[in-house]
């Protein structure tokens, strides 16, 4: 079964110059993982982020060494199942089209707040869809699939830990 693409954590309101580890150390699964990773399992980030029991990252390349063969498998594993994070900007922003360019002066603190309540709102109401299109199957068309083709094409470097945790226990 495809991933939900629901958002279980984020972090709002760094400036846009802000490393994504940096904004990472904010989020509440950076400072309690179990509270939203069950035992056993883990979420998947990039080389920017902290190796850690619940954290899988990409092997980096040794200096003046190579990756092994199974590293280097591991680390194509990796890429593929990470695509889903690209999958949920992409639905976020499908359903939400203010989020492809939020169109918001920001002048002061009070502006920034706005914007992060916008975004975070749009967070809310695309985990709401997706909780009540689960729980219409068969009655109401999914519309994930719809929100991720109006959403792609516009990368940007947002930070989003994305639905339930991808995998099986003890992988």
């Amino acid at each position: 079964m495809l991933h939900n693409l629901l958002v279980v954590d984020y972090g709002l309101g760094h400036p846009g110059s802000v490393h994504d580890a940096w904004a990472f150390q904010g989020t509440h699964i950076a400072s309690r993982p179990g509270d939203l990773i069950p035992e056993d399992h883990w979420t998947w980030a990039d080389s920017a982020y902290p190796t850690e029991e619940w954290c899988a990252v990409p092997f980096k390349k040794p200096k003046g060494r190579r990756l092994s063969h199974n590293q280097n498998l591991y680390n194509k594993y990796l890429s593929k199942v990470r695509v889903r994070v690209e999958h949920a900007f992409a639905a976020l922003k499908g359903r939400f089209q203010s989020l492809h360019e939020l169109c918001l002066k920001i002048r002061n603190e009070r502006d920034v707040k706005v914007a992060v309540y916008w975004v975070m709102c749009c967070i809310i109401l695309h985990n709401m869809v997706i909780h009540f299109e689960e729980e219409m199957v068969g009655i109401v068309k999914p519309s994930s699939r719809w929100a991720m083709e109006e959403g792609s094409g516009q990368q940007d470097g947002d930070m989003v830990m994305i639905g339930e945790p991808v995998g099986t226990p003890g992988q």
